[in-house]
């Protein structure tokens, strides 16, 4: 079963999406959708936040 669909509007950067979609009985559907993830997050946003996550390792030894 396909769809025709159209994108309606692009908010902040790609993260919200309004899209409308056609059904195959001519019924129009939209829906609002939230990116709140990745599969495999963008380059610049994973160092942010590798770099944000990190902390130095402790001494192995001890310190007098």
């Amino acid at each position: 079963m396909s769809y025709k669909s159209k994108i309606l509007a692009v908010e902040d950067n790609g993260d919200f999406l309004h899209i409308e979609l056609e059904q195959p009985n001519g019924e129009s559907v939209i829906g609002m959708y939230e990116l709140v993830g990745w599969t495999k997050a963008p380059k610049d946003v994973k160092a942010k936040v590798e770099l944000e996550l990190w902390v130095p390792p402790k001494a192995t030894h001890k310190i007098h």
